[in-house]
């Protein structure tokens, strides 16, 4: 469990408003440990790999859309297919050839801590002291005022099989560097052992 991983992308709208660092920081203050780290631009491929074209995928982005606009009392003519394939077309449309910084994290509940850490995918449901509840003003209903994908600042893999996927579709196992960090023989070894007095 302590070595699992996750992956998370810093997105171009984050790039575009120097937010790099402040995000990196996030997730080191949250106690995940830095593996890989690089900036791409990603390819529609690699794309079409993280947002599959499949009908699971499909539904159940668009049952989110609709359950959203369930919520607030809006209706949804489109079926829940329609809206996912909708929302896969924007996104390979708009991120294609934009950089993102790809970075893989590892830690006890990577994959879930990320997602916290991150918040919302819509930023107007995240919570204060999330990624995007601080950060931005973005929400569902702007982004398709403006006809763009939501500008939520980062990608967080949503398990840890997903996030397998992911690192596997931007990282080279040589890339992924194993190091030690001192906390980790402190939280998972008898490093307080150290500190106590013979009986």
């Amino acid at each position: 469990m302590q070595h699992e991983q996750t992956f998370i992308a810093v997105k171009s709208d984050a790039i575009q408003r120097h937010l790099i660092g402040e995000i990196i920081k996030r997730f080191e203050n949250r106690g995940l440990k830095l593996k890989a780290i690089k900036m791409i631009v990603p390819t529609e491929e690699q794309l079409s790999k993280q947002y599959p074209d499949t009908t699971a995928w499909k539904e159940n982005v668009g049952n989110k859309t609709i359950a959203s606009k369930v919520a607030k009392g809006e209706t949804e003519t489109r079926s829940a297919i329609e809206i996912g394939e909708w929302v896969r077309n924007m996104i390979l449309s708009d991120v294609v050839g934009k950089p993102l910084i790809g970075m893989v994290w590892e830690g006890p509940h990577a994959a879930a801590l990320g997602r916290k850490t991150a918040g919302s995918t819509n930023p107007l449901d995240a919570d204060v002291g999330t990624i995007r509840g601080d950060y931005t003003v973005e929400s569902y209903a702007l982004a398709d005022l403006l006809g763009h994908p939501i500008r939520n600042l980062v990608h967080a893999s949503g398990d840890a099989q997903e996030a397998k996927d992911d690192i596997a579709t931007y990282f080279t196992p040589d890339e992924i560097i194993d190091y030690r960090l001192i906390v980790e023989t402190v939280l998972y070894e008898d490093g307080w052992g150290l500190c106590r007095t013979k009986d």
